[in-house]
């Protein structure tokens, strides 16, 4: 083949655009049901089900990482296999894969998150092969909670185990929350509230047995009352619910 038809060629090949997306596949064609998985560590492993109301196949891609949001089936270390790992889905059908924990040590006392991989590949039209097209292939991240049977309490009171203190002063003023629980709390958004003034915290999640540091991004001053935390955090089955703290106690270290 010629170096012109060869650039002919390349230029009627497909544009590939590939869109990272960290929230559900709802904007894609394939989605796959629920926001986020429970590993129970007792279990033999997991299903997961995907559905495809679109009117073209699609082929998916899956696999898992620890936590690296660059992470490729080629570099990917989670303690997971899916299979299988690659499929196709037929338009209006529906699909499941199996999630197998490959072992590991692991906390026995808490939640371990790893991240869910998958990567929707849509099939070309072949009315327009000849033509310019646009393969637009979406990328969609998953948590993975591995939840051992031995964490103290219930998933369900986590957020309860949760406590605030606003530390620091100035521009390095600080709100310091510590989660007592064995389990993740996903904050989708919060805010600390002095008196009539309201500073908003970002999202977050809260690992188990930790405490994590939010900048505050606004004024509050501390001589204000009340002073309160709010969030709206999520829980096992995707749902937004809102939880309201008194902040214990406030200072500077």
């Amino acid at each position: 083949m010629s170096t012109q038809r060869l650039r002919l060629s390349l230029f009627r090949a497909m544009v590939v655009v590939v869109l990272l997306s960290l929230a559900d596949l709802s904007g894609a064609a394939v989605s796959m049901i629920g926001t986020r998985v429970i590993y129970d560590a007792r279990s033999q492993g997991q299903t997961l089900s995907f559905n495809n109301p679109d009117s073209a196949p699609s082929v998916m891609q899956v696999w898992v990482d620890s936590g690296n949001e660059k992470s490729t089936p080629e570099t990917a270390d989670g303690p997971f296999v899916v299979t299988p790992p690659i499929f196709r889905i037929d338009p209006g059908a529906g699909q499941t894969v199996r999630l197998l924990f490959t072992g590991k040590e692991l906390p026995q006392d808490r939640e371990s998150v790893f991240y869910l991989n998958t990567l929707q590949i849509p099939s070309l039209n072949p009315a327009t092969a000849e033509q310019n097209q646009m393969l637009v292939m979406v990328r969609n991240r998953l948590k993975i909670f591995y939840r051992p049977p031995g964490i103290e309490g219930s998933p369900a009171r986590a957020v309860d185990r949760l406590t605030f203190r606003v530390n620091g002063q100035d521009k390095d003023r600080r709100v310091d929350a510590n989660n007592a629980s064995g389990y993740y709390v996903s904050v989708a958004n919060g805010s600390l509230t002095c008196g009539s003034h309201t500073a908003p915290l970002r999202a977050v999640m809260f690992a188990p047995r930790s405490e994590t540091a939010l900048s505050l991004e606004g004024d509050c001053p501390l001589d204000a009352t009340p002073i309160r935390v709010k969030i709206r955090y999520i829980d096992d089955h995707g749902a937004v619910r809102d939880a309201e703290f008194p902040v214990a106690a406030h200072g500077t270290q």
